[in-house]
């Protein structure tokens, strides 16, 4: 499954389950759900419940492409798919660093 399908299936879920596209409601409950679901995630990664893992992160994506979704659709931001592909080529670019274990930063007009 893409990026753009769960984007597009997180639309759908919200539509046939008659969710107002309220903005302010919508974004407020999204970026609690996102971080209540990571929370999640560390707390398994932490206890070492592996078996609960793939579920966890299965829900931060979900929560953070409503995040995206909301963007797109209240203020036209670029679709998260270019800003990923950039992204990740920009991540390619840079270079790691053993010694300090951290990857060099480069100027970039678009990624702080």
């Amino acid at each position: 499954m893409t990026i753009q399908e769960i984007q597009i299936w997180e639309k759908s879920f919200v539509n046939k389950k008659g969710i107002a596209p309220d903005e302010k409601k919508a974004s407020f409950i999204a970026v609690c759900k996102l971080l209540e679901e990571a929370g999640e995630m560390a707390k398994d990664l932490l206890e070492g419940n592996w078996d609960e893992i793939q579920a966890e992160v299965t829900d931060v994506i979900v929560f953070a492409c409503k995040v995206a979704n909301i963007a797109e659709d209240f203020h036209g931001v670029e679709p998260l798919t270019k800003v990923m592909e950039e992204k990740l080529g920009f991540c390619d670019e840079r270079t790691y660093n053993k010694k300090t274990n951290k990857l060099d930063k480069p100027k970039h007009d678009k990624f702080k």
